[in-house]
């Protein structure tokens, strides 16, 4: 078996050397301009494609459909105070 074929790990140091590289742009985008920290922030967000008001929760398995749920807070009628 060669190298190639064999299992493959997670190298923890090499991460962390991919982050601090990606730190250090950031911070040298920042410096020159070249963004904005609300657009640095919005970049770096995990899951900033999550749409709240359309979340799939499980596949049908009669149709093979998705079945979707809402996540958006309802609100009450004016003057409620539940918040």
């Amino acid at each position: 078996m060669r190298d190639e074929d064999g299992p493959k790990y997670f190298d923890f140091e090499e991460r962390q050397r991919q982050k601090a590289r990606a730190r250090q742009r950031d911070e040298e985008r920042l410096e020159r301009g070249k963004i904005s920290p609300a657009e640095l922030q919005r970049e770096n967000m995990p899951f900033r494609k999550l749409r709240r008001d359309r979340v799939a929760i499980y596949r049908s398995k009669k149709t093979g459909e998705f079945v979707w749920m809402s996540f958006e807070r309802k609100r009450g009628p004016e003057g409620s105070n539940e918040d």
